[in-house]
């Protein structure tokens, strides 16, 4: 959820984080010593301890929380993690022959936290892993949509005519809608695209990408 804060937010957040945490780490310092720190550097310590521990609980039982409250899934944003299949159909055309290819079968599996997302997208010949990864919400229309860039890295048997690429894609969920259906597009620098449909399959991730690097 981090990624929906404003830049100028972030920073300033940072920016009150960092300065926090010099003074605790210097009322720390007083103490260790045996001396009394400022009521200011004291308060700085205090806040931090407990800054610590509320962000460290937050991010243990985040999905809990997001699952017992639906409605802040629609007021920030909502929990997609987990595995997703479905189906990719490319705009590609084969300059020889001339017709598309057929729809190709995926699963993308999307790892969702307070602070990051990671999403993986496999089909039978290359995995692709985003690089980065940018939450945008419409709470008014009910729409919100991960954009990403990623690294696609084509199996050794396929690179013949499948080199190693990168793009960018988007995937969107209307909670009002089809709240467990994503669909999206993506580009790439080989100046192919196409259009994304899945809907997920499990609310967990861990034993299927555990599955998949086996």
């Amino acid at each position: 959820m981090w990624g929906l804060l404003s830049r100028k937010t972030q920073l300033l957040i940072v920016g009150g984080l960092a300065i926090g945490l010099a003074w605790a780490v210097e009322g720390a310092a007083t103490l260790v010593t045996g001396n009394t720190p400022s009521e200011l550097k004291l308060i700085s310590l205090v806040v931090t301890i407990i800054s610590t521990g509320i962000v460290a609980i937050a991010g243990a039982i985040w999905r809990r929380v997001w699952e017992r409250f639906p409605i802040i899934g629609r007021k920030l944003f909502p929990d997609l993690t987990g595995t997703w299949t479905g189906e990719l159909v490319s705009t590609w055309k084969n300059p020889a022959t001339g017709p598309g290819v057929a729809p190709i079968r995926l699963t993308i599996w999307i790892r969702q936290g307070l602070f990051s997302t990671s999403i993986k997208l496999r089909t039978g010949e290359s995995t692709s892993y985003s690089t980065r990864c940018l939450l945008e919400a419409d709470h008014e229309a009910g729409r919100f949509r991960f954009w990403y860039s990623y690294d696609n890295n084509p199996r050794a048997q396929y690179r013949h005519r499948s080199a190693r690429h990168e793009g960018v894609a988007w995937l969107e969920v209307d909670i009002d809608t089809d709240p467990e259906r994503l669909v999206g597009y993506y580009y790439t620098d080989r100046k192919t695209s196409g259009d994304i449909d899945v809907r997920r399959v499990r609310t967990t991730v861990e034993g299927e990408l555990a599955a998949a690097v086996a």
